[in-house]
């Protein structure tokens, strides 16, 4: 059966001396990988048309008894030339096609995460990536994909906390906040965390735009602090890969 859907190149792999595979984040089969036969023939049909970071319209044969379907036609609708110049932005788009191919389930339509997928690469081409922007896409992709840390309420007791004044700590086993209470009780692994940080964990999560990140002002301390929390939380839980390691290092 031949289907069709819109997709973002996530991650493109050697599947043969001719071919390779194509993972794509699309809305209505989340998750989908297609063999692309003959791609790296000089005469190919797809030279030009399926690259990382692109956005496609593709037909494909739906295999019957392999998660492996043979792609028939692709063309590409945004190209996203920047993202081939801009090396600072090319890592972070790296690292969250990275975390989008790892965590999107295959089959299931996730329209928001394509939508998410769509928008933050059409940005880093437009505007470029800042520290800012990287930790907002992680935490805004961490939300959608519904593995985010727990920033509302206590995960021990359940207890809501309030918006400041709650000497709170992160405990990254727990994958959340301890209230004060509850520190003591759980004292491994637990990284404190300040009211600043925490309203910024907490809008970021539910901001569906790119814009509020590149207009907050983060200090040098705040960037640290974020980043310590996010990066032990996705090492414990996520198992996080070297790309996102490089594309920090590099902004």
């Amino acid at each position: 059966m031949i289907l069709k859907t819109h997709g973002v190149a996530l991650r493109i792999e050697p599947f043969s001396r001719t071919s390779r595979t194509v993972s794509w984040i699309t809305p209505d089969k989340g998750r989908l990988t297609t063999l692309v036969k003959g791609a790296q023939r000089p005469r190919s049909g797809f030279l030009g048309q399926c690259d990382l970071f692109y956005t496609c319209e593709i037909l494909y044969y739906g295999g019957r008894h392999s998660s492996l379907h043979v792609l028939k036609e692709c063309c590409a609708v945004e190209f996203r030339d920047n993202l081939r110049t801009d090396w600072k932005s090319a890592a972070c788009a790296s690292y969250l096609c990275d975390l989008l191919n790892r965590l999107s389930p295959e089959g299931v339509p996730l329209p928001d995460v394509y939508r998410f997928a769509w928008q933050i690469l059409d940005f880093l081409a437009a505007k470029g990536c800042s520290l800012t922007v990287a930790h907002w896409a992680e935490i805004r992709l961490l939300k959608l994909l519904g593995v985010a840390p727990q920033v509302a309420d206590c995960v021990a007791c359940g207890k809501a906390l309030p918006k400041a004044g709650s000497a709170v700590g992160f405990s990254v086993p727990r994958g959340g906040l301890l209230c004060r209470e509850c520190q003591p009780v759980s004292a491994q692994g637990i990284l404190p965390l300040s009211d600043d940080v925490l309203a910024m964990l907490r809008t970021w999560q539910e901001t569906p735009s790119p814009t509020i990140a590149l207009r907050t002002a983060c200090t040098t301390d705040q960037h640290a602090s974020l980043d310590r929390l996010l990066g032990a939380f996705v090492d414990y839980h996520l198992e996080s890969s070297r790309a996102r390691r490089i594309a920090l290092d590099l902004l």
